[in-house]
């Protein structure tokens, strides 16, 4: 009989509508069945909903999310509930019923029971309304939750507080809000159905989910029950889901646990968001699509609870083959290599071993290897993963790890001298390098850091207290340095993105109130810092633990208790100073934060991206890209008693980290699973002190000894001019966030590399190691390949050889043309030594010549005497002497002037100005032919010589052809003077030939004329000028050809080469061509070390 009616009501209710298909089963997917969650839902609520998950199985097993893609059988039951296209369901009157599932021929079924209560069911302001408003956004940052409100209408941010909420709501402006007489004449049920005047437009209307509960609680009086019960966690489903291929979508569930040990359905009112805008976009309802293939973190929030998963979206991965097994070099890699399986991965192949040498030297001690580490590495043909080994057991704790890493050390602790003066920075500085030096364990680092008391000088690490001076500022400085929380975001309201609240943000700043700091006697009334804001604090303090001192809440004012916001089984004796309670508990084994945090800090930094990023920044919202990497890693690390060597051993032994930056088919868009290395441009004192490392430069950085390295710094007032330390994202050392420190790469930084004199200085310093290799390296190609080695680590291709052999091409070609030009002036030594032996060895033989004719184009007059002396008297202004001659001696090969002093003149001469000077602008020559049809042939002169010159108008000015020079002899008047002037080669003038002498004279006053002057001519055989031979050579020229000595015959040769002008040239021409191949061949060397340093194979660690 009961079967009977169920049956009728069955029929009775027979759906006539199926649900909007909003998604398609892709092409080429079958499926084969169908699985939904909840199978089974009970309704006890009016305001309850639940969130349908129908997931697809296919026929190759893969799972899909086919909640948008099921249709609803008839004969389902849709008169008790509900349902809308995202498969959620609402109850709407009590009864029992089933709702069927469709998607081809596979179908799935969910149990349906309504059973409300016989009285109406009251909705509570914390589990009911609190969360309404949440979703709705009236306390949103953006709207009433801002912190000055909206319109006069203020919340607490995303209803962290109930209690202000309730009062806003209930009680301001006269209860103004709430009507409870008539409920729907409520201002808050007014506002969000859009039946009054509302900025943030309609969110809800009469008889939808939302607006009834906001009805039913003011209908109920609008109580507040301090009591309630409240979300003490929540769960997201599915956890770690997969979506095939970019365009599909995921629906997730969130569900909610209460204190009282219920679970209710929250989706619908959850806030679900995408860790990755770019991988995948959420919508308000909890359906998550995919945009391309890739992996994001779902967040998931309610309430004050929050809970994360990730999301991997497949893509096509069509031919995917695990191919073959990759090398396991320890547990790491057995842990990477599973998640890549997971998401269809493939890593890729081992780095080379000059890419692991210069790699691994970069990140243990900042530095590249040297050369003959390189070639002595390369050389080595053992087992490539036990020389690999090697290395990195004697790189852990060299010199060069210890200054590197305690440079890390100085900025997370803020090693600053703005804060410690100059002292105390070197003193925390020397303090960190002797714990890196002695490995102290990380556990008791930190704890003697957050504990150390007494003189900031004696006892170093008591600076941290010295610098971070308020409870609450030490607290997030500390949680965030030490546990990777950033407890900052808590400060005015509870966490936005944790579970972290308000209260604990000074519960946990209790800890640190009760720190004393007292000038230290032997520092007295020296100050350090201080400004319009902070006082200046003692230069040297002492740090110490008081019994007094608290934290209040800023809100209320009252006195906050220390308290832990998370517990764990180890703790310090209640006895003991807060401070050293809460060292223990951060620093403890047990501390679920603790060794998590600094294990995936190292793994950043030695790989270039956290397993959790940022790497100070832990939270359920953002999971771990492979917890159980994370997981490994950090248990490692306690059972090693806290071994930071032994950490950085175990990531740098493993094959992941090892991996080249080559990408492959399968793994070439993967940026967090590890398959592949990632590039990662030098930090700023590693690139610095890099580029003097190649170089072979003396580093020399203010304030610190010359050739001490940039990680050496005590602080960020060491500088360079050009400030290249701060340009490449040095941290300035304000806070322990690694944000602090840039790392990218920006075109004021390429500009300092191309043209910045840090880098240029290096390589041009001449005592480097560029400019030794090139001095004794004479083959090119082997120093191409010595100086790829020295900046990049490793020998040159073939092909770079190629390229690079053309910076120093084109010098040989050069250099046999000058050479044969050289060897062409060295073969004529013998004619040389002819013309040597056979040259006139006395003074030159003059003949005075008898002008025939005399003419001066001013009229002057002249008379000449029988020894050929000419006078010129009479009319004074700019004159041109024109005189004409005949010589009978033979072939002249020169001519001379003397000008002659005489009583007669003014000043005695020679000249006829009133000062007796003269000026002659030209001399010249001319041969007069004997047709008078063929014009005078001008004659040039050369080696002007003369006896006085006076400054500034020599003799050579005569024969230049510029009418504004001449020869003038002011300082020598009335004296005699004489010049002579050769006929260039293969000119003369013949005997008997007549010629002519034009003395042109244009100084600018007109007086300046020659008064008085002789003539003479002389065929001696050029050059006229006779310098005595030197002894040696005289005596050598003195000996028969045949019977000269060896050392005669050099001594002769010798000459010859140094006073010919053409041997002198030629020789001249081939020791500049040496001296500039030389120079030349630094410069291209320099310009190569150049080229490297701005290269991507040098400025990122491969």
């Amino acid at each position: 009989m009961h079967a009977v009616a169920f049956c009728v009501v069955l029929l009775s209710i027979r759906a006539e509508v199926s649900l909007a298909q909003t998604e398609q089963l892709p092409d080429g997917m079958t499926i084969e069945s169908l699985r939904v969650s909840p199978d089974t839902v009970v309704f006890s609520s009016p305001f309850a909903s639940t969130q349908i998950l129908v997931t697809g199985i296919l026929s190759d097993g893969r799972t899909l999310d086919a909640t948008r893609m099921v249709s609803l059988d008839p004969s389902s039951s849709i008169a008790i509930v509900k349902i809308n296209s995202e498969l959620r369901i609402e109850p709407k009157t009590a009864g029992d019923g089933m709702l069927i599932f469709r998607l081809g021929s596979a179908e799935t079924r969910v149990t349906v029971n309504v059973a409300f209560p016989s009285t109406e069911t009251p909705a509570d302001f914390i589990r009911d309304v609190q969360p309404v408003l949440a979703k709705m956004g009236c306390n949103q940052g953006t709207c009433h939750g801002s912190a000055q409100g909206k319109n006069g209408f203020k919340l607490s941010l995303r209803g962290y507080d109930a209690a202000y909420d309730h009062r806003a709501l209930a009680d301001d402006l006269g209860s103004r809000r709430i009507n409870r007489a008539d409920p729907q004449q409520s201002l808050m049920l007014l506002k969000p159905t859009g039946a009054v005047p509302h900025v943030g437009g309609m969110l809800t209307k009469p008889g939808e989910p939302y607006y009834e509960i906001l009805r039913t609680w003011i209908d109920r009086g609008a109580r507040l029950e301090a009591n309630a019960v409240r979300v003490s966690s929540i769960s997201i489903t599915p956890q770690n889901p997969t979506i095939l291929l970019p365009g599909m979508s995921q629906q997730f569930v969130v569900i909610a646990q209460y204190s009282d040990g219920l679970t209710r359905d929250v989706t619908r009112e959850a806030f679900i968001e995408s860790g990755n805008i770019e991988t995948a976009s959420a919508d308000p309802k909890g359906v998550v699509k995919a945009l391309r293939r890739g992996e994001s973190a779902v967040l998931v929030r309610y309430e004050g609870a929050y809970a994360a998963t990730t999301l991997t979206i497949m893509g096509d991965r069509t031919g995917f083959e695990w191919a073959g097994t990759p090398p396991v070099f320890n547990e790491i890699d057995r842990l990477v290599d599973a998640k890549l399986q997971r998401v269809k991965t493939l890593p890729g192949v081992l780095c080379s071993d000059a890419e692991f040498l210069r790699r691994i030297h970069l990140d243990l001690v900042g530095l590249p290897p040297t050369p003959v580490e390189v070639r002595t590495f390369l050389a080595d043909n053992r087992d490539t993963q036990i020389k690999r080994n090697e290395v990195i057991d004697r790189l852990i704790g060299s010199v060069g790890f210890v200054e590197h890493w305690t440079n890390k050390w100085a900025d997370l602790l803020q090693v600053n001298s703005k804060y410690l003066g100059e002292e105390g920075a070197w003193a925390m500085r020397e303090w960190i390098r002797q714990a890196v030096a002695t490995n102290m364990p990380y556990n008791r680092f930190a704890y003697e850091v957050l504990t150390a008391s007494g003189s900031t000088l004696e006892n170093p690490p008591a600076s941290y207290h010295k610098i971070l001076r308020q409870p609450d500022l030490a607290m997030e400085n500390t949680t965030q340095l030490f546990l990777a929380v950033r407890f900052s975001c808590n400060k005015c309201h509870d966490h936005p993105f944790e579970r972290w609240t308000q209260q604990q943000h000074w519960s946990l700043a209790g800890y640190f109130a009760q720190i004393g700091r007292k000038e230290h006697p032997d520092a007295m009334g020296q100050k350090i810092g201080g400004d319009a804001v902070e006082g200046a604090t003692p230069l040297v303090e002492s740090i110490f633990d008081t019994t007094s001192g608290v934290v209040k809440h800023p809100d209320t004012g009252l006195v906050v208790s220390p308290t832990f916001p998370y517990q764990h089984d180890d703790h310090a004796p209640t006895t003991d100073p807060l401070r050293r309670q809460f060292a223990h508990w951060a620093t403890s084994s047990s501390n679920q934060y603790f060794a998590r945090s600094y294990a995936n800090r190292l793994w950043s930094y030695l790989n270039g991206v956290g397993i959790i990023e940022p790497i100070d920044d832990i939270r359920a919202g953002n999971p771990a890209t492979n917890p159980e990497l994370l997981d490994f890693l950090s248990s490692q690390f306690i059972a090693s008693g806290f071994d930071v060597r032994h950490a950085l051993r175990l990531i740098c032994s493993s094959r992941t980290y090892q991996l080249s930056v080559a990408t492959n088919q399968w793994n070439e868009d993967d940026l967090v699973n590890y398959s592949h290395a990632i590039p990662r441009r030098l930090p700023a004192e590693v690139l610095f002190d890099t580029v003097y490392d190649v170089t072979g430069a003396t580093r020399s950085l203010p304030g610190m000894p010359s050739g001490s390295r940039a990680a050496q710094q005590r602080d960020t007032k060491i500088a360079t001019p050009d400030g290249f330390l701060d340009l490449f994202g040095r941290p300035p050392r304000e806070s322990s966030c690694e944000c602090e420190r840039v790392g990218g790469v920006m075109l004021g930084q390429a500009l300092s590399l191309v043209n910045g004199p840090t880098v240029a200085d290096a390589i041009a310093q001449p005592s480097n190691e560029i400019a030794r290799i090139v001095s004794v390296q004479p083959d090119d190609a082997l120093l191409i390949d010595d100086l790829f080695v020295r900046v990049l680590s490793r020998p040159a291709t073939s092909g770079e050889k190629t390229a690079a052999s053309g910076v120093f091409g084109g010098w040989e070609a050069d250099r046999e043309k000058i050479s044969a030009a050289f060897e062409k002036t060295q073969a004529r030594i013998p004619e040389l030594l002819l013309e040597l032996q056979n040259r006139p060895r006395g003074p030159t033989q003059w003949t005075a010549i008898i002008p025939t004719a005399f003419t001066s184009k001013a009229g002057a007059e002249s008379t000449i005497s029988p020894e050929g002396i000419v006078s010129v008297h009479g009319k004074l202004e700019k004159d041109t002497y024109s005189l004409q001659a005949a010589s009978a001696v033979g072939l002249v090969t020169g001519i001379r002037l003397d000008v002659l002093a005489d009583p007669s003149l003014p000043a005695g001469g020679p000249g006829r100005a009133m000062n007796g000077n003269f000026v002659i602008n030209t001399f010249a020559l001319n041969l007069i032919s004997t047709n008078s049809a063929v014009p005078p042939k001008n004659l040039s002169l050369t080696h002007a010589k003369s006896d006085f010159d006076q400054q500034g108008w020599a003799i050579a000015g005569a024969i230049d052809d510029n009418i504004t020079t001449g020869w003038a002899v002011m300082g020598g008047v009335g004296k005699n003077h004489t010049a002579t002037f050769e006929l260039v080669e293969k000119e003369g003038i013949p005997q008997n030939s007549p010629f002519a002498i034009v003395i042109d004279q244009q100084f600018s006053d007109g007086t300046h004329a020659l008064g008085r002057f002789q003539l003479f001519v002389t065929t001696d055989v050029r050059p006229l000028e006779r310098t005595p031979l030197p002894e040696a050579v005289a005596g050598a020229l003195a000996v028969p050809a045949g019977d000269r000595t060896a050392d005669q015959i050099k001594t002769l040769a010798d000459f010859i080469r140094s006073n010919d002008p053409e041997i002198l040239a030629a020789t001249k021409a081939l020791a500049d061509h040496e001296a500039t191949r030389s120079r030349a061949r630094l410069q291209d060397a320099q310009d190569l070390v150049w080229a490297l340093v701005n290269s991507p194979a040098f400025l990122f660690n491969h």
